[in-house]
């Protein structure tokens, strides 16, 4: 059984809030199709794919996990991700996760023609645009005409801190920073909250995944500890400039390109 404190933290949690967002939109079509369909204002959507913390192998050397990612039944992408700070949602990273999003699913011989829409949306715990609207859409256009581009890359913020509910998206904007169920105004974010929070099953599930991520979170930053420890090292080892690249990537394990990269950096 879990301890009062889990189970505090649990009765705590928010969908904006990221444990608590992988689980419930976790092998839940249902809900990410409901949410898209009021973001994008689209009652036609359907999502035939989605998955939370999906990784994005083939872009470089730094990965990168979707807090959910979804395709439409018509090829369209959805990249949503839940940000609680604001430099979480910095209009590079909003770049950086499209491009990635275009290299991950165009396969040799697409003509460019055929590369699919792709929608980034943010759904941010604060106003970061300052419009006090409830979402902003920004699109490329042609600035001598003032035209739409029409690349098909979008992308969305919506404003967490939105407080009018007299609107749909003002509503699930409600939802995604509400603590209980009950006051809850979308009925599919109700359900799936009070499965969570108010099930002897659901609550089981959500504090053994609030203790698994607390261990992951440290189990983290201890290896960055490493990882920065060892940078520090081959830093000190190149300013010393007694050892070659190749002797350093011998005494350290590691391959020489890793020591070179770190020497083009100095």
């Amino acid at each position: 059984m879990a301890s009062e404190e889990i189970r505090k933290i649990v009765m705590g949690l928010r969908p904006i809030d990221d444990d608590f967002m992988k689980v419930i939109f976790q092998n839940n079509n249902p809900l990410v199709e409901y949410i898209l369909r009021i973001i994008l204002n689209k009652n036609d959507l359907y999502v035939e794919k989605s998955e939370t913390q999906y990784e994005l192998e083939i872009f470089g050397s730094r990965k990168l996990f979707l807090d959910v990612f979804a395709k439409d039944s018509t090829g369209k992408c959805y990249d949503i991700e839940i940000q609680r700070a604001d430099a979480g949602a910095a209009p590079r990273r909003a770049r950086y996760h499209s491009a990635a999003l275009d290299v991950d699913n165009v396969r040799h011989g697409t003509e460019f023609n055929q590369i699919t829409d792709s929608y980034i949306i943010f759904i941010t715990e604060n106003d970061v645009m300052k419009g006090n609207l409830p979402k902003y859409i920004i699109e490329r256009v042609v600035l001598e005409t003032n035209e739409l581009f029409r690349d098909g890359a979008h992308i969305i913020y919506v404003n967490g801190s939105y407080k009018n509910i007299e609107t749909e998206i003002g509503k699930l904007i409600h939802d995604f920073v509400c603590k209980n169920a009950e006051e809850m105004l979308c009925q599919p974010m109700a359900d799936i909250t009070y499965k969570y929070k108010n099930t002897l099953e659901g609550v089981d599930y959500m504090c053994k995944a609030v203790e698994e991520y607390g261990k992951q979170q440290r189990n983290e930053g201890i290896q960055q500890g490493v990882q920065q420890g060892v940078l520090e090292t081959i830093k000190k080892l190149i300013k010393k400039g007694k050892l070659s690249y190749e002797e350093i990537a011998e005494n350290l394990d590691m391959p020489v390109d890793e020591v070179r990269k770190v020497a083009a950096q100095i």
